[in-house]
C-alpha cells in the first residue's frame, strides 16, 4: 500500500483512509508491481551493462507502470483535496528541484539516461550531473572532517542532503523553471507535495522549516519490486540521482545509447 510520509507536521495514516480509497490504491500498486516483475522476468536483462541493450518491452512496460504510480498519486491528491488539503504545486514552481534525488533504482537511472539521450542535449546534462557532484563530494569532505561522534550513518547522510539542499544547485534538468526530462523523472519526484505556499519550499525562504510537505511512496510491494529488479540488472551505481547518472554514463554505458535487442 502507498505511504504517506510526513516532511512536516502533515501526516495521514493510510489505514485509517475509507475502504474504496485504499482498495483502488492498493489494486493500482498491486498492478505497477506485476509490471515491474515482469521486467525483472525479461530475458537478458542481467547482461545489459555488458551489452548496452535491452529487450524492446523493458521501458514499454515500465512506462505502464509509472502510468499506473501516477493514476493512483492523482486518486490521493483526489481525496485530500475533497477532504480541504489543498496541494499547491503548480506547473512552473520548481523551489523543490534543488535537492539531491536518493534512493533512485537502476531502472530509474536507466530510463532517465534514455530520456538525456533522447533530448538531444545529453553533454550539456551530463556536465551539470558532474556540477551536481562536485558538489556533493565537497559536503562528503566536510563530513570526514567532523569529530567521529558527530557522525552517524543514515541519519547522517539525511543531513548531508539537507546541507546539499541548502546550497540552491537546481536539477541538472531544469530549465525556465521547467523539467525538461519531466516524462523520464524517477519516483522520488513524481512523489513530493507541499500544501504550503509555494515559495516557502524554496531554501532559502524565511518560512521554509514551516513548509508543510509529504512524500506519497510507494507501497513495499512496489519497492520490493523494484530492489527485486536491482537485482536481475546486476549494476552497481549510486543511488543518488546525479551521482548514479554519472557512474552508469561512464563506467557503463561508456556514453552509448541504449540499444534494443532483438
Amino acid at each position: 500500500m502507498t505511504q504517506l510520509s510526513r516532511t512536516s507536521h502533515f501526516a495521514i495514516e493510510m489505514d485509517h483512509l475509507p475502504h474504496e480509497v485504499t482498495r483502488q490504491v492498493v489494486s493500482c500498486q498491486n498492478k505497477m508491481a506485476r509490471y515491474l516483475f515482469d521486467i525483472s522476468c525479461l530475458k537478458g536483462i542481467d547482461e545489459c551493462g555488458a551489452t548496452r541493450r535491452i529487450p524492446p518491452d523493458f521501458f514499454r512496460t515500465y512506462q505502464k507502470a509509472l502510468t499506473l504510480y501516477d493514476e493512483s498519486v492523482q486518486f490521493l491528491l483526489g481525496y485530500l483535496h475533497r477532504q480541504g488539503f489543498t496541494v499547491q504545486c503548480t506547473e512552473g514552481c520548481a523551489h523543490c528541484c534543488c535537492h539531491m534525488p536518493s534512493g533512485i533504482s537502476i531502472i530509474e537511472l536507466l530510463y532517465l539516461y534514455h530520456g538525456m539521450h533522447r533530448s538531444g542535449a545529453f553533454p550539456v546534462y551530463f556536465r551539470r550531473c558532474l556540477e551536481a557532484e562536485e558538489l556533493w563530494v565537497e559536503i562528503l569532505r566536510s563530513h570526514r572532517n567532523l569529530p567521529p561522534d558527530l557522525q552517524g550513518g543514515e541519519h547522517d547522510r539525511e543531513a548531508m542532503l539537507k546541507n546539499y539542499n541548502r546550497l540552491e544547485q537546481y536539477c541538472p534538468f531544469l530549465q525556465h523553471s521547467m523539467c525538461q526530462l519531466y516524462l523520464y523523472r524517477p519516483i522520488a519526484c513524481r512523489m513530493h507535495f507541499s500544501l504550503s505556499p509555494p515559495a516557502w519550499c524554496h531554501p532559502s525562504h524565511f518560512q521554509n522549516p514551516n513548509a508543510v510537505r509529504f512524500n506519497l511512496e510507494p507501497g513495499n510491494n512496489v519497492k520490493e519490486a523494484l530492489e527485486r529488479l536491482d537485482e536481475r540488472l546486476k549494476l552497481k551505481v549510486s543511488d543518488l540521482m546525479a551521482c548514479g547518472l554519472l557512474e552508469l554514463t561512464v563506467n557503463v554505458m561508456k556514453f552509448e545509447r541504449i540499444e534494443w535487442k532483438q
